[in-house]
Order: structure tokens, then sequence, then C-alpha cells
């Protein structure tokens, strides 16, 4: 009887083992997208077919919970064993690097020339840890074909030959630091659809041309600073606007209140980040936003600190147009 009962088990799991590999290759990729990169791989121990479906998984994501839980030496040592052991193509890429040190970055280069060979699509670097020093973006990263591109806490220096990503579509820069050249200063991305910059440096010699987001805008104007009227005639459809106080400082133009030369009858909602009361570039800056946004919905500022809010008195006559 306790034979028959063990065998009933053994048939059950097994048949539900048949049940889970019988189904279509893309169905059991999207199943192991939807955990933990840890279960996913312990799928690979069921059977030969689960081992070659969890190995040419196109997706791979080393999120923060993956990459913190563990010594540093723990982790490089797992993404490299994934990666190298990997059979085909591989799309999607996500990695922390936060706990690698700059010491370590020689590794993360490996892993960027084995995906340069496999066809990767999306490219995702999440460095929180500027302490342990930006990460390079090594040569071979710019002649990938991406669709989709993050960064932060990275150096971004394309090499001469460098004319822009073609493929491009979304593209998000946070706190990278840009090291630019004459040759390298012009980027052209003909489908790039969504650019984000958050607090990076190294953007005045930046020319984007990416008819998609907008007409040109050049940011490599040496005889006279940029102006937040040139930038935003070049968005009409612009519905939110996010502006940090450097960019806010980088686009004023003197003391000149200049409004844009049409109206931004799309602008709904204007939020600014460290925002200074005192500053009068920034006064100028927001009120030739405000004067040409008629149908502005929402108005939210983050100050700079809680002291400086707290003992914040506003002039509402700055306001008033």
């Amino acid at each position: 009887m306790e034979m028959t009962d063990n065998s009933n088990i053994l048939g059950n799991g097994g048949d539900k083992l048949d049940r889970l590999t019988d189904l279509p290759f893309n169905i059991i990729h999207k199943i192991q997208d939807h955990v933990s990169i840890e279960d996913a791989a312990r799928t690979s121990v069921l059977s030969g077919t689960c081992r070659y479906i969890w190995a040419s998984n196109q997706k791979l994501v080393f999120d923060r919970m993956f990459c913190t839980k563990r010594l540093p030496s723990s982790t490089i040592d797992i993404i490299s064993t994934i990666l190298f052991q990997h059979y085909g193509s591989i799309k999607t890429f996500l990695v922390d690097i936060s706990p690698i040190h700059s010491s370590q970055h020689p590794v993360i280069d490996q892993w960027m020339l084995f995906l340069s060979r496999n066809s990767l699509m999306d490219l995702t670097f999440q460095n929180d840890n500027s302490g342990n020093g930006l990460y390079k973006l090594p040569s071979y990263v710019y002649d990938m074909g991406l669709e989709h591109l993050a960064l932060s806490n990275c150096i971004f220096r394309p090499p001469c030959s460098f004319r822009g990503f073609h493929k491009l579509n979304q593209l998000q820069f946070t706190r990278v630091s840009f090291e630019l050249d004459i040759a390298t200063s012009s980027l052209w991305m003909p489908n790039l659809e969504r650019l984000v910059f958050k607090q990076c440096n190294g953007l005045c010699f930046l020319n984007i041309h990416a008819p998609k987001v907008a007409e040109e805008v050049s940011l490599n104007r040496q005889d006279k600073a940029m102006k937040l009227t040139d930038l935003l005639s070049s968005w009409p459809k612009l519905s939110h606007l996010v502006l940090s106080r450097s960019v806010l400082k980088f686009f004023a133009s003197g003391t000149a209140v200049e409004s844009p030369p049409m109206r931004l009858t799309r602008l709904r909602g204007l939020y600014l980040s460290e925002y200074d009361f005192d500053s009068e570039d920034q006064r100028f800056a927001l009120l030739s936003i405000l004067r040409s946004s008629l149908y502005l919905m929402l108005l939210q500022f983050q100050m700079m600190s809680q002291k400086k809010k707290d003992s914040m008195e506003v002039d509402v006559k700055y306001f008033v147009f």
C-alpha cells in the first residue's frame, strides 16, 4: 500500500511537470519574467527542458533586491555565471551596480561585451551609490542597437565615431556625467520619443536631434546662454514639465523676462524641484513659463530645505501676469 501511495505521488508530480514543460517556450519565459530571478533559476533543476528554457530567457533582471542580499563578490559571480552560460540572444538586461565597487567595473565591462554580441535592445543601469565611483560605459555599448537606455551615475563618453542611437525610442539619464568633444556633441536619434535628464552635468555642448521628441534644439551655443524660451518653443504639445534648480538657473536669460514665441496651451502641470524664491534667476525663469501657460492647472514647489521653507516669505508681485 505504501509503495502504491508513493507511486501515485510521484506520478502526480510527474504529470504536473509534464504539463509545465509541454507549454510553449515563450509562455514559460513569461512565467519566469513574473517571478524573482532566483525562483526562475530554480526551475532549471526540474528537467533538461526547463534548464534549456531558463538558460535561453531573453530577459535578465538583477534588481536591487537581488544585488544587495549577498556580498558583492557573490553577486558578481552569480551574474557572470548566468550570463556566460546563457543560450541565444538577450533582449533586456537590468542590473543594480550600487554595491559593486569601482575596482570591479572591469567585470561589468565584460558583461557589456558579452551583451553587445547578443542582440541587446533594453539596457538599464541602476547605480544609487556614487561613492563607489561612476561607471564609465565601454565603447562597445555605443555600437548596440538599443531601443531603450536608462543610466544612473554613469559617465557618457562615446567614441569619436559615435553619431547616436538610431533605434532608440526611450532615453533616461540620471546623474550622468557627459564627457563630450566636438566630434561627439551632436547625436542623431530619429526614433527617440521619450527623453529624460535628471541632475546631469556636461550638457552645455550636447546637441540631440530627435524629430519625434521636438524640433531640433541645440545646447551647443558657446556665444550665448541657452534660453528657456528657446527650449519650450520646441515642445508645443508639452503637458507636464519638471525642472530642477540647476536647470532653471541654466536657462535663465539674465534679468530679461521673455515669453515663449507661442503659447504653451497644453501645459497642465509644472513641478519645480529645489526651488529658491530668493533666486532672481529662478523667479524670472518661472515667470517666463507662467506668462505663456494660460491653462496651467497644477503648480508644485519643492523647496531647497525645510529650514528655508519655514523662513520663506514670498512677494506675490513676481507672479502677477
